[in-house]
């Protein structure tokens, strides 16, 4: 397979892959742009492949993202630190068009036979391309789009109208339309002409063949509404503390991954001490404690909430700081309470320190001292090591080279995770 440069090194492994291991598939559209792909990577693969193809996908470091109600499509994302980029495949089994995918012409495995190689790569028929473009942009989008727009008419002048897809459209065609006069419009560039053309044709596709549409809109609109209830058990989100010393740059990383993750995410500020009530007379032994345990349990809910609703959770400090030493001297009874304050919350499912030395810390913030600073660092590292799924990263560095790196960590953590049910189901019958 010669891709050359034509898609990124990510891509290229994955096609590469999937021809060695024999998957019939092909690009459905965009083979121009896979260099850096803005959008989707869209396939059309051979049903009984799908397990073989999840499984490649998953060893690249693609996370499949749980979907239920779009048809065929199957999701997967993967990230790119390098060049801070994310690359996204939508895998499709059938070619179905419109809401709720309701309209299918059944065209698949006649595409698969009939498609070509260019510059090594499986793409779609020159009239097949045509075909499930133009649909894809009438049904789906609802306009051609400029991009397409322009590449269209070339297909066009190749498009055929006795093959499979085009019988299907000639058959399904409102009053005063036929294949030839489509693809005559769109070979004409007229555009306008051919947007009005898409609710007329969904709407005649769905009168002849109403039985098949009812099914499928009633499937795909359970599954859907199936798949809210499955989100919350399969689809969870991730929590991951960032711990370090003041000046280390946790907030600015917080607000760049904010900025360019994937899911949406949530921060949650969980430091000990965001609140100073003074001691008086009236003072309680052990509300102070309690007020403390309680700030904690309510971060960690919320975050609970937020995972469980597929977000990515940063948590903002966590309950580990009571494990770090102080300049004060404890009694036993202080140091029970840190040690509760300490283990007051469940593990989250990443630690990630951001570590620079004292000296970078004191230039940054101004706060503290140097000496002080290096000694919560050295803290914050000796932690670690007792810690679950911890990992350090080099914060000396500038705010753009921190974040994608931080980034890759947690999203290999989505791909461990998410991909962990798909372990045992690799076999497949090619």
């Amino acid at each position: 397979m010669k891709t050359g440069a034509r898609a990124h090194p990510t891509l290229e492994s994955l096609f590469r892959a999937l021809d060695d291991e024999g998957v019939v598939w092909s690009l459905l559209r965009g083979e121009a742009d896979l260099a850096l792909p803005e959008g989707d990577v869209d396939l059309l693969v051979a049903p009984q492949h799908v397990p073989r193809l999840r499984r490649i996908a998953v060893g690249l470091g693609f996370a499949p993202v749980p979907a239920w109600g779009y048809g065929s499509h199957a999701f997967f994302v993967s990230y790119d630190a390098a060049a801070d980029l994310w690359l996204k495949l939508d895998v499709v089994t059938e070619l179905a068009f419109g809401s709720d995918y309701a309209l299918a012409t059944g065209a698949e495995a006649g595409c698969l036979e009939r498609r070509q190689r260019v510059d090594g790569l499986p793409v779609l028929s020159d009239d097949d391309a045509f075909w499930t473009l133009l649909l894809h942009r009438l049904l789906d989008k609802g306009d051609v789009g400029s991009r397409d727009a322009a590449r269209l008419p070339a297909l066009a002048e190749r498009a055929r109208t006795d093959g499979m897809l085009a019988r299907t459209v000639d058959s399904l065609c409102p009053p005063g339309w036929s294949a030839g006069r489509i693809v005559a419009a769109a070979s004409k560039s007229e555009w306008a002409s051919l947007a009005a053309l898409g609710p007329e044709l969904a709407a005649s596709w769905r009168q002849a063949r109403r039985a098949d549409v009812r099914r499928r809109t009633l499937a795909n609109r359970s599954r859907r509404w199936s798949g809210k209830l499955l989100r919350w058990r399969r689809r969870r989100g991730l929590r991951v503390a960032l711990l370090a010393p003041d000046g280390a740059g946790k907030s600015t990383l917080t607000s760049g991954v904010q900025d360019a993750f994937y899911f949406p995410v949530r921060s949650i500020n969980m430091g000990l001490y965001q609140v100073r009530r003074p001691r008086g007379r009236g003072h309680v032994p052990g509300l102070g404690l309690t007020r403390q345990l309680s700030r904690q349990w309510a971060g960690w809910l919320e975050g609970a909430y937020h995972q469980r609703r597929g977000r990515l959770v940063l948590f903002d400090r966590y309950a580990y700081d009571a494990l770090l030493p102080t300049r004060f001297r404890y009694s036993r009874l202080g140091k029970a309470r840190r040690w509760l304050l300490a283990h007051a919350c469940p593990a989250p499912e990443l630690v990630v320190m951001l570590d620079a030395p004292g000296e970078v810390l004191y230039e940054r913030k101004g706060e503290k001292t140097a000496a002080l600073l290096e000694t919560q660092r050295q803290a914050y590292r000796a932690l670690l090591s007792r810690l679950p799924r911890a990992v350090v990263v080099d914060a000396s560095r500038e705010a753009e080279e921190v974040r994608p790196e931080v980034t890759a960590i947690i999203w290999r953590e989505y791909v461990r995770r998410w991909s962990r049910r798909y372990s045992n189901r690799d076999e497949d019958t090619a």
